[in-house]
């Protein structure tokens, strides 16, 4: 029987506000990143419950299975944080590239829940790492104690500062499409980017999950941050049959 536990680290309406203070924008982003990452640990912890739910194909959206979802999701934000936790050369812009992936891991991954699951709470951690790493770093005009001091920074805001600073910093994007493209962007727009991309794919696994295998998933999951702002915390889902039938139809 599939859980029914709506419990959910993911809720975005109870992640403070980002203000003016581009130090706390910086935060919202990466704990909404966290969040999302935490979500789908979440659900794996009480929802899915077998490797067979991982890998049966979707008659709705036909190629995927859940465990396909998970994975790509899962290599995206790897393509964000390999280049910026193991940098090449620290003289260049980082080079984030989307369509890189490692052939020999990606297979377990969407097949079984230990694979997926481990891989997860390593993007978790990374995206701590991340966190952390770049709130020491005072690169630039508030660098040293003097200037710190000299603009009236205390020492945990001045770490903080670390974090919004990076997030400003320049990285490229690689893409093939089929030709090679090289565009700039920042830190902060690319995790943005990847945490969209995320709901995006909850969201269609979501409706495998809900409409195909049973399953009861969290409110949240899948559902935009804007989306959960304009419903509010006292929004309820309305009453729908969670079964629905699927047709195949000849090509001829």
């Amino acid at each position: 029987m599939p859980s029914k536990n709506q419990n959910t680290s993911l809720n975005h309406t109870l992640v403070s506000m980002p203000s003016k203070d581009q130090l706390d924008r910086a935060e919202a982003l990466l704990e909404l990143s966290i969040s999302l990452i935490e979500s789908s640990i979440d659900v794996f912890k009480q929802n899915i419950t077998t490797d067979e739910q991982l890998t049966r194909e979707s008659l709705l959206m036909p190629g995927g299975t859940l465990g396909k979802h998970f994975r790509h999701v899962i290599e995206s934000f790897r393509a964000f944080l390999n280049p910026l936790l193991s940098p090449t050369n620290d003289a260049t812009i980082p080079e984030i590239n989307y369509d890189n992936i490692e052939p020999t891991k990606r297979h377990p991954i969407a097949r079984s829940i230990k694979s997926c699951l481990n891989a997860l709470e390593e993007i978790k951690d990374d995206l701590i790492e991340f966190g952390e790493n770049s709130r020491s770093q005072l690169s630039g005009d508030i660098s040293g104690e003097g200037v710190a001091g000299e603009f009236g920074l205390s020492q945990h805001n001045s770490r903080k500062n670390g974090l919004s600073r990076i997030m400003e910093s320049k990285v490229n994007v690689l893409a093939i499409t089929p030709t090679k493209q090289i565009m700039g962007s920042t830190v902060g727009r690319e995790l943005w980017y990847i945490s969209l991309h995320a709901i995006h794919h909850f969201s269609m696994l979501r409706t495998i999950a809900v409409h195909e295998h049973g399953l009861e998933l969290p409110i949240e999951f899948g559902t935009a941050p804007s989306t959960l702002l304009y419903r509010g915390l006292n929004w309820k889902p309305p009453n729908q049959d969670k079964q629905v039938q699927v047709k195949v139809k000849s090509k001829l």
